[in-house]
C-alpha cells in the first residue's frame, strides 16, 4: 500500500466512526481544517522562507488544537508525511514526536509505524542512516504486528538499502530477499520486485559476483517490462549492467550498455544526472579499453552537466577518472591537477571515499608527496573502517532485537546478545588478522616485483655493456690489422721496391758493354726486374689504401651471429650493400637491431620449420630498412596470441621512434619489416 492511501484510509476510518452526538457544525469544522492545511501547504510553494515558517508554525498549531484525538491524529500524521512543506527540521521533530503519542494514544497501530516510517525518511535524507534503520525497524515491528504485508517489504527494502550504503552487504543481500518474499505474495507489485532486484545487483557487483548481478539485473527488466512508462527505470538499470560489466573488464559490453542508455529519446531531460552518469561511465569504459578517441570530449561533456546539476562527489569522480586520462596519455603534470581539482571536489562533498581513491592515486602519480598522502590516507580509511564497523554493529544490533521482537522470544534475547557481540568480536579479530596478513603479503608481493624489475633493468644494461665491449674489442683488432697493413705496406714501398730499384740502375750500368748478347740478355733481365718493380707498387697502394678503410664491424656482428647459431638445416643469407658505411649509425640503433634479428632468427629456428632464413639491409630517404623473412610455416596475424618476442621487438621500435610490420600467411613463411629513422 502506497504511503498517500494511509491518510485517505485514516480519513475515511475518522468519518465512519464519528458518534451520532457529533454536530454537523463539528463535522463541517473538520473538512474545513483539513482544507486550511492543504492550502497553506500550497501557499508556501510560492512564499519567502519568512512566511513559509510563519505557515509551517500555523498549520502546527491548527493541528495541535484540533477537539479530538482523532482529528489530531489525522492533521499531526499529514504534517509528518508532508516534509516539503515542514522545511524546518527542529519543528519536524516535535511534529513527529506529537504524531506518534496521540496515535499511542487512541490506539492506531498503523498510523504509529507510519509516524516512524516517516521519521526514518527524515533521517535518511540527512545522513542519519544508524537512526534512519532503527526507526525503519520499529515501523517493521509494527507492520508485522498487524500483517501489512506490503508495508513489511518497504521496510525490509528501505533497510537493506541504508546497509549496502555502510557496505553491509551481507545484511543488505539478507533483507532485500526477505522483501522480495514478501512482494511476490502480492498482486501488482512489479515495481517494488524491480526496485529489490535492481538493489540486489548492485550489491553482488560490490562483491565482485558479476554473474549473480547481472542475472539480478534481468530480474529487474523483466518486471519492468510490465510496467508502462518505464523506459527511464529502464535506463537505469542498463547503467547498472555496464558498471558490472566495465568492473568485470568486459569493456566492449559495457560501451554497448552505456551507448544504449544514452541513446534513449529524452533522457538528458528527463534524467539529466543519469544521463552524465552514462558518459562518464562510457569515458571511463573506452580508456579502459584503451581506446581514447572521444573520452576527453565526453569528460568534457559529463563534467559540465553535473557542475549545472551541482553534484561535487560526481563531479570529483570524473576528474578522477580525467587524470587517469591524463596519465595514460603519459601526461604526469596534468594528471596530477586533475587528481589535485577531483580531492578538492570530493572533500567539499565530504565524499569520503572519493578522497581515500584520490589520495592513493595521487600516491603514484606525485612521487614527491607519496608519503603525505599515504599518511593522510590511512589516517582516513582508519577513522571510517572504525565508523563502518561501528554503523555495522548497531544495525547488527537492531536486526537482531527486530528478530527477536517478532519471534517474540524475550527470555533468550540477552544470551543472544552477548553471543552476537563475541561473534562480531571474532570477526573483528579475525578480519584484523586477514586484513594484516594481506598487507604482509601484498608488501612482500610488491618488493619481490619490485626487485625482479630492477635484476631485468640490470641485465638489459649488462647485455647492452657486454655488446658495445664485444664491438670495442673488434674494432681493437681490426685496428691492429690496420697497422701491419700499413707496417707492410711500407717495408714492401721503402725495402724491396729500394732494393730492386737499385739493382735495376746497376744492371743498366752494365747494359753499357758492347756485346749483342750481354746487351739482349741484360734488357730482359732489366724487363722483368721493371714488372716486379709494378706489381709490387701495384700491392703497396693497395696494401695502403685498404688500411685507412673501415672495417664493417656492425655487420661482421651479424655474420657472426647468424654463422654461430646456423642449424644443420637452416641456410643464411645476409644482404647488404658493402660500400655504406654501417658503423656510423648510432650504438642505440646497433644495439637493437642485432637483438631484433638474434630473437627474430631464435623463433625461427624454434618455431618456423624453415629451410632458410634471409637478413637485408638497406638506406633509403635517411631511413635504416631491416628485412628479416623465412620460409616457414607462417601464421594468422590477426588470431596469434602476442608472445614475449613481439612485444620486446615492439619496445626497442619504440625506442628508436621507428616501426615494424609483420606480414605473414599460413603456408608461407613471415617476414618482418623494421624502419628506423637516422
Amino acid at each position: 500500500m502506497n504511503k498517500h492511501y494511509y491518510y485517505i484510509f485514516s480519513l475515511f476510518l475518522l468519518c465512519i466512526s464519528c458518534t451520532k452526538t457529533e454536530s454537523r457544525k463539528e463535522i463541517q469544522s473538520e473538512l474545513i481544517s483539513n482544507d486550511s492545511i492543504s492550502v497553506w501547504s500550497a501557499e508556501s510553494n510560492e512564499a519567502d522562507s519568512k512566511r513559509k515558517l510563519e505557515l509551517q508554525y500555523k498549520a502546527y498549531q491548527f493541528a495541535i488544537n484540533s477537539p479530538t484525538d482523532s482529528l489530531k491524529s489525522l492533521h499531526l500524521s499529514n504534517l509528518s508525511y508532508n516534509q516539503r512543506f515542514i522545511s524546518d527540521s527542529s519543528l519536524y521533530r516535535q511534529i513527529n514526536k506529537q504524531a506518534i503519542l496521540v496515535n499511542q494514544k487512541i490506539k492506531d497501530t498503523s498510523a504509529i509505524a507510519s509516524a516512524y516510517w516517516d521519521l526514518a525518511y527524515f533521517l535518511e535524507n540527512r545522513i542519519a542512516n544508524d537512526s534512519a534503520f532503527y526507526y525503519y525497524s520499529e515501523a517493521l515491528n509494527l507492520f508485522n504486528q498487524i500483517n501489512y504485508k506490503e508495508e513489511v517489504g518497504y521496510m525490509y527494502l528501505n533497510m537493506a538499502s541504508i546497509q549496502m550504503k555502510i557496505k553491509d552487504y551481507i545484511g543488505s543481500e539478507a533483507n532485500t530477499i526477505k522483501a522480495i518474499e514478501y512482494f511476490k505474495t502480492l498482486e501488482n507489485n512489479n515495481h517494488h520486485l524491480y526496485r529489490s532486484y535492481n538493489l540486489l545487483g548492485i550489491i553482488l557487483t560490490d562483491l565482485k559476483e558479476y554473474e549473480k548481478s547481472l542475472a539480478y539485473y534481468n530480474e529487474a527488466l523483466f518486471y519492468l517490462e510490465k510496467i508502462p512508462e518505464n523506459y527511464m527505470d529502464e535506463a537505469s538499470v542498463i547503467n547498472n549492467i555496464g558498471v558490472s560489466y566495465r568492473n568485470n573488464k568486459q569493456y566492449d559490453k559495457a560501451i554497448e550498455n552505456f551507448e544504449k542508455v544514452l541513446s534513449i529519446d529524452s533522457i538528458l531531460t528527463k534524467r539529466t544526472s543519469l544521463y552524465a552518469l552514462a558518459l562518464s561511465n562510457l569515458a571511463t569504459s573506452k580508456l579502459y579499453k584503451r581506446d581514447t578517441s572521444n573520452v576527453r570530449n565526453l569528460f568534457d561533456q559529463a563534467i559540465k552537466i553535473k557542475r549545472e546539476e551541482n553534484d561535487l562527489g560526481s563531479i570529483a569522480t570524473s576528474y578522477y577518472n580525467y587524470a587517469e586520462l591524463e596519465a595514460f596519455a603519459e601526461d604526469t603534470t596534468a594528471a596530477i591537477h586533475k587528481a589535485k581539482v577531483a580531492e578538492s571536489l570530493a572533500i567539499e562533498g565530504e565524499s569520503n571515499e572519493n578522497v581515500l581513491k584520490i589520495w592513493q592515486y595521487l600516491a603514484i602519480l606525485d612521487k614527491n608527496n607519496a608519503s603525505d598522502y599515504f599518511k593522510k590516507f590511512t589516517k582516513l580509511n582508519d577513522s571510517l573502517l572504525s565508523e563502518e564497523r561501528k554503523q555495522q554493529n548497531k544495525f547488527a544490533r537492531i536486526r537482531f532485537e527486530t528478530d527477536e521482537f517478532i519471534a517474540e522470544n524475550i527470555e533468550l534475547e540477552s544470551e543472544k546478545q552477548v553471543l552476537s557481540k563475541q561473534k562480531q568480536i571474532w570477526i573483528g579479530i579475525a578480519t584484523g588478522f586477514f586484513l594484516l596478513g594481506l598487507s604482509v603479503y601484498i608488501i612482500i608481493n610488491q618488493r619481490a616485483k619490485n626487485q625482479k624489475l630492477r635484476f631485468d633493468q640490470q641485465q638489459q644494461a649488462n647485455n647492452q655493456e657486454i655488446f658495445n665491449l664485444m664491438l670495442m674489442q673488434k674494432q681493437k683488432v681490426d685496428e691492429v690489422k690496420r697497422l701491419e697493413q700499413k707496417r707492410i705496406s711500407e717495408e714492401l714501398h721503402d725495402g724491396v721496391l729500394g732494393k730492386m730499384l737499385g739493382a735495376r740502375m746497376i744492371l743498366t750500368g752494365l747494359n753499357k758493354r758492347a756485346t749483342d748478347e750481354a746487351i739482349q740478355e741484360k734488357s730482359k733481365a732489366l724487363g722483368s726486374l721493371q714488372e716486379i718493380e709494378n706489381e709490387i707498387r701495384a700491392i703497396s697502394h693497395e696494401l695502403s689504401h685498404s688500411a685507412y678503410q673501415k672495417i664493417s664491424n656492425f655487420t661482421d656482428s651479424v655474420e657472426t651471429l647468424l654463422a654461430n647459431n646456423r642449424n644443420t638445416k637452416i641456410k643464411t643469407i645476409f644482404h647488404f650493400n658493402e660500400d655504406e658505411n654501417w658503423d656510423s649509425l648510432a650504438g642505440e640503433i646497433k644495439i637493437n637491431v642485432y637483438r631484433i634479428i638474434q630473437e627474430t632468427f631464435q623463433n625461427a629456428i624454434k618455431h618456423s620449420k624453415c629451410s632458410f632464413f634471409e637478413v637485408t639491409f638497406y638506406r633509403d630517404d635517411e631511413q635504416f630498412n631491416v628485412i628479416m623473412s623465412d620460409n616457414g610455416i607462417g601464421y594468422n596475424v590477426n588470431k596469434g596470441k602476442k608472445g614475449i618476442g613481439i612485444r620486446n621487438i615492439t619496445s626497442r621500435i619504440e625506442k628508436l621512434n621507428g616501426s615494424f610490420h609483420i606480414d605473414s600467411t599460413e603456408g608461407q613463411g613471415t617476414t618482418i619489416s623494421l624502419n628506423i629513422p637516422i
